[in-house]
């Protein structure tokens, strides 16, 4: 049974993503204060800045020696079916090509487990529960 702590967790944990996301949005669209040009270069800070940083602060305090196997054998057993399922759609279907079994891979299987997962989960189940996102981030960026 969920209770009103563990919504008001998850939502402590969501509500200011998902307002940054709103007044990104916004200020874009709907006020101006951005231009296309502006957008790129926010873009490229992110994607070679703060992305990078973020994900090497987490791969850096995890401890590869005691990562829950059972977890990780989970996920990637999930990936693995996920890959053959497509690959098989990808042989079956006239429409099936490698370039949308790799598209449909990654959006089904690699979310943005980084950003949006470890607060989720900590919110959802405490604690504990970022330490096995940041290792499937590990595995991610190792493997994946």
């Amino acid at each position: 049974m969920i209770t009103g702590t563990d919504f008001y967790h998850v939502m402590t944990a969501m509500v200011p993503l998902y307002v940054a996301m709103v007044l990104a949005y916004g200020s874009v669209k709907w006020w101006k204060i951005f231009t296309p040009d502006q957008c790129s270069g926010i873009n490229r800070f992110v994607a070679l800045f703060a992305v990078p940083l973020l994900s090497f602060h987490f791969i850096s305090t995890n401890n590869p020696y005691k990562m829950n196997l059972r977890f990780i054998a989970a996920d990637t057993l999930q990936k693995i079916i996920v890959l053959v399922v497509l690959f098989v759609w990808s042989k079956i279907s006239k429409r099936g090509c490698l370039e949308w079994v790799i598209t449909l891979f990654s959006v089904s299987t690699l979310p943005n487990t980084l950003v949006m997962g470890i607060p989720l989960l900590k919110g959802m189940y405490g604690e504990f529960s970022g330490s096995l996102m940041v290792q499937i981030v590990v595995l991610q960026c190792i493997i994946w």
